[in-house]
């Protein structure tokens, strides 16, 4: 198994642990961390996927799953960039939703943007007392850009879609829980047992009939690629605009 500057991993009991782990930008997804999630896709866990029944997608950290995309990367991007980003966003979160695998998204603390996005590709989302989620990219001038236009509607439903997207709120477990976000809530201390309980059920049944329930299951959940193709291109309108950077440039000289 390789070793990665900002993910942590393990395979045990057949199930594979992915922590991400980039504290000094409060897990920030930056291109080292996305270049490094693909590679972990590709070699770690899909060379492997006759001794992995199960990945855990979660945080080494406490209190912050993942404050999302990486403020001062963005400000970086000119408009070809910008397109390049969202294409491979979405490229390697459709990767990690059509894993044969069982996903489970372990949540814990802060989770935005490109970390929520990613979430929305786990089949389980179990998440801790302490965790938030907010899809806040209008609040910056943008649109969301790996796929939460597409996703979220699926899980929550077009109202609640809407309300999230259009109002850049921040939602703690509770109200993620009431409107269907999540499966259940535990305790943080006992976050990583009970996933390893739901994981140990899994792993008893067969792998072959739940890759192909999972399969069908993403059929009957409408899959639009038009969606997402017009979802990146919205984003990139909008960050040619120029009003997300002078939003995020003035955010980070508040700072």
């Amino acid at each position: 198994m390789n070793k990665y500057e900002f993910w942590i991993t393990k395979l045990e009991d057949k199930i594979f642990w992915l922590y991400l782990n980039n504290p000094n930008k409060k897990n920030a997804f930056d291109p080292d961390v996305v270049r490094e999630l693909d590679q972990i896709l590709d070699e770690d866990i899909g060379k492997n996927l006759d001794s992995i029944r199960v990945l855990v997608y979660t945080t080494a950290l406490e209190e912050i799953f993942t404050v999302g995309l990486d403020i001062n990367w963005l400000v970086t991007l000119d408009e070809t960039k910008a397109k390049d980003m969202t294409g491979n966003l979405q490229k390697i979160f459709n990767k990690f939703e059509k894993l044969s695998i069982p996903v489970i998204a372990s949540i814990k603390g802060l989770n935005l943007t490109a970390g929520f996005e990613l979430m929305l590709c786990a089949d389980l989302i179990i998440a801790a007392e302490n965790a938030k989620f907010g899809q806040v990219e209008t609040k910056w001038g943008m649109t969301p850009a790996a796929g939460a236009t597409q996703r979220l509607i699926r899980i929550v439903g077009p109202l609640k879609a809407r309300e999230l997207i259009y109002t850049s709120k921040v939602i703690d477990a509770q109200e993620a829980l009431k409107i269907g976000l999540l499966n259940e809530i535990v305790p943080i201390e006992k976050l990583e047992d009970r996933v390893k309980e739901i994981a140990g059920l899994i792993i008893q049944n067969s792998g072959k009939a739940i890759a192909l329930s999972k399969q069908l299951i993403q059929l009957g959940t409408y899959n639009n690629e038009q969606g997402f193709q017009m979802e990146g291109e919205a984003f990139q309108d909008c960050f040619n605009s120029g009003e997300p950077k002078k939003r995020l440039k003035a955010f980070l000289n508040r700072k």
